[in-house]
């Protein structure tokens, strides 16, 4: 979920945006949509209003930092092209990085307006409600890479998703899936003083909370193990945001140490236990 950014090292080294191409400072105005069949209203309306409050310079920079340290992964896995579908594509921020990298991208995506967006920089994005029509390909399509960045913790049943994901996987293909952690040492000092939003960007709990389910590196692995995949290699995002330069080195060294108390969210390569 990103816009477009100077080239940046594959391994997920700090992004930096260019202003110019990236839009402008505050919230990300999205566009009206046509309405999309059935998913005019309901979650479609509520991703809509999702996009449209997020921070642009923030987002931005958040998802091509994890769209790079995802390339490092798939690297590492010997995976440098071929066709990736990204899940929960937004704008397609990331989507950039990753045709930038070589590979031939498509995605899904249940917001009308931020398809659109992702649309008009010249990708193949369908609009789909994962929570109620799977990813909506016929049942013979299959993909080298599969992603979900930061996306399983705003669905109901993560794991059906996650299952559905793992299907369309070329023999040999790999997932990466970014969760966040939602208990990090800030998260758990502003709970223990009653004010869990003072830990982060967002509403933390109650009805307008995004995110639907809650993930720590250890939840996580649970899932993973739920769904019958390996965890090849992981990557963890630091606190810091990128912009913060030598202070973010340090934040992502702390987050390597301590992943459960200090990082932000964690990057995940996985495969299938059983070879497909």
């Amino acid at each position: 979920m990103a816009g477009a950014v100077e080239r940046s090292d594959p391994g997920g080294g700090d992004p930096r945006v260019d202003p110019a191409r990236s839009g402008h400072d505050g919230p990300v105005q999205m566009p009206a949509a046509e309405p999309a069949g059935g998913l005019a209203g309901g979650p479609a309306a509520a991703a809509d209003r999702y996009w449209s409050a997020m921070d642009r310079d923030r987002t931005v920079a958040r998802s091509i930092g994890r769209a790079g340290r995802a390339l490092g992964l798939l690297a590492g896995a010997e995976i440098r092209s071929g066709k990736l579908l990204d899940v929960g594509c937004g704008p397609g921020w990331a989507m950039e990085r990753f045709r930038e990298a070589g590979f031939d991208v498509r995605g899904v995506e249940i917001s009308p307006a931020a398809a659109a967006e992702a649309q008009r920089r010249g990708f193949a994005v369908d609009v789909v409600d994962v929570e109620t029509g799977g990813l909506g390909f016929d049942p013979d399509a299959r993909f080298d890479a599969v992603t979900a960045l930061e996306v399983l913790e705003h669905v109901r049943d993560p794991l059906r998703l996650i299952r559905a994901m793992t299907r369309v996987l070329s023999p040999g293909g790999k997932l990466v899936v970014s969760l966040p952690n939602e208990l990090h040492v800030p998260r758990r000092l502003a709970i223990l003083i009653g004010l869990p939003q003072a830990a982060g960007h967002r509403q933390f709990g109650g009805h307008d909370d995004p995110h639907v389910r809650f993930f720590t590196p250890r939840l996580a692995r649970r899932l993973f193990e739920a769904a019958a995949l390996r965890e090849l290699a992981c990557a963890w995002d630091g606190m810091a945001p990128a912009r913060w330069g030598f202070l973010k080195g340090l934040s992502d060294l702390l987050a390597r140490v301590g992943p459960s108390g200090f990082a932000l969210s964690g990057l995940y390569l996985l495969e299938p236990e059983v070879p497909r």
